[in-house]
């Protein structure tokens, strides 16, 4: 499959372009979102919420970013008034001046959707604030929850093996942790809920397959089926369209990159997509916790799924190249990458296994006889967690990166002694993996 690339906390840091404000396809003003708050933060003290839109600052009107800081300088009192707009309600916050402790992002005004305009409503917005940094298992949740499928994004990432697994590309490649990728844990998941699904990839410079893929996509939306598709705005993450216009040349969309409250607009055709033909009956529960143990135990015994490196193996690997690896002889740009990969995968098995011991702390009084089991799992993940936070200071993102000494050696050495330890944690749990299989 295709390499993917991941912008985590890309979204976190910058401040999104408001260009375009005028265009007579758009409606309303440009507004300001609250992200995420600042744990211990005046703003986390007065009660903001991620989402919150900034409608005042001070007295003064709030329509871009710039402004805020703008309003911010000028302060002179001890403290200010902001206005928000949260759920169709204005509700005022007195903070003191100076630092809000929140990251913001530029909205632009919504969508006016023409006369031929198919959509499909009340798809859940797609978030980084939200912790969910499975960003196609978080599109599958929202797609769910709109087919009144009541599973969760925790229900998914176990039943899918998702929680479990460790993938890591011999070239350093930063799609190892995607779902989709090597061990597809995304189509265990369509499976855990009884979807009928397919894929479909289409080349850049495909036209006849573009064409085809524009009228697939306005079918399933006919149908009333979103579409989770990859690379609709910014960076080739997971995200889902919507809905169409203009005869399919326009898509909208959720991602985790929306410059809008509701629907966006999607900048790119996508190059896969995976389409819901149709929802049967799904497994029961039990039989979708019973099979994530043996997707867990084969996740960890497969040494490779295509050029992925897979569970212990994978571990071994990514130990192996960052003790050996000349990265003095890597140009600038081909460091930047490896550590962006290294930071990406590092961080998502953190999530992944913070995601395990949800899932099997939910499910263990499911199982009497595997109970103490599955609790004993749910420690040694946990552990697994505390032995790889904070990762701070151990990896380093691209977009973070002024120089090429930002990544250094004795970040290597602490991520190499730390994964280490995590590899014990993971050995410990195959041998509880392989009693349970045995006692299923």
């Amino acid at each position: 499959m295709r390499c993917l690339f991941c912008g985590l906390l890309l979204i976190v840091v910058a401040t999104l372009t408001v260009s375009g404000c005028r265009k007579a396809d758009v409606v309303g003003e440009c507004r300001v979102m609250i992200l995420d708050v600042l744990e211990g933060s005046s703003s986390e003290e007065a009660g903001f919420k991620p989402r919150d839109v900034i409608i005042e600052y001070d007295g003064n009107k709030v329509r871009t970013i710039d402004a805020v800081h703008k309003y911010k300088d000028m302060a002179t009192g001890d403290s200010i008034d902001v206005v928000i707009l949260r759920e169709g309600k204005l509700l005022t916050f007195t903070l003191p001046s100076g630092q809000m402790g929140v990251y913001l992002k530029d909205l632009l005004p919504e969508i006016k959707r023409k006369a031929d305009a198919i959509v499909i409503e009340d798809i859940d917005a797609l978030d980084w604030s939200t912790g969910k940094s499975n960003s196609f298992l978080a599109a599958l949740e929202a797609i769910a929850n709109n087919k009144d499928i009541d599973k969760d994004y925790v229900y998914l990432y176990g039943v899918s093996g998702a929680a479990f697994r460790l993938h890591f590309h011999k070239m350093w490649c930063p799609s190892s942790p995607d779902p989709t990728c090597g061990f597809n844990a995304g189509e265990a998941a369509f499976a855990a809920l009884g979807m009928k699904y397919r894929i479909k990839h289409v080349a850049e410079d495909d036209t006849a397959g573009q064409e085809e893929l524009r009228k697939e996509i306005c079918v399933s939306i006919n149908k009333g089926f979103p579409v989770i598709a990859i690379d609709l705005i910014e960076v080739p993450e997971w995200g889902i369209v919507t809905g169409y216009q203009n005869a399919g040349r326009d898509f909208f969309c959720r991602t985790f990159f929306d410059r809008r409250e509701g629907y966006d607009k999607a900048e790119n055709l996508p190059w896969a997509t995976y389409f819901i033909d149709d929802i049967g009956t799904a497994p029961n529960d039990i039989e979708n916790y019973t099979g994530s143990f043996g997707i867990a135990l084969e996740n960890l015994t497969t040494d490779a799924y295509d050029q992925y490196a897979s569970g212990i193996a994978a571990f071994e690997y990514w130990i192996q190249s960052l003790e050996t690896t000349n990265f003095a002889t890597m140009n600038d740009e081909k460091l930047s990458d490896v550590s962006h990969a290294h930071a990406w995968i590092y961080d998502r098995l953190i999530h992944d296994r913070e995601m395990a011991v949800k899932y099997l702390l939910n499910i263990a009084n499911h199982f009497s006889g595997l109970s103490a089991d599955l609790r004993t799992l749910a420690q040694i993940y946990n552990d697994e967690v505390d032995v790889l936070k904070p990762s701070d200071d151990v990896v380093v993102y691209s977009f973070n990166m002024k120089s090429r000494d930002d990544w250094t050696d004795e970040m290597r050495a602490e991520s190499i002694s730390r994964l280490r330890n995590a590899l014990a944690k993971e050995q410990e749990a195959l041998m509880v993996w392989k009693r349970i299989a045995t006692g299923i």
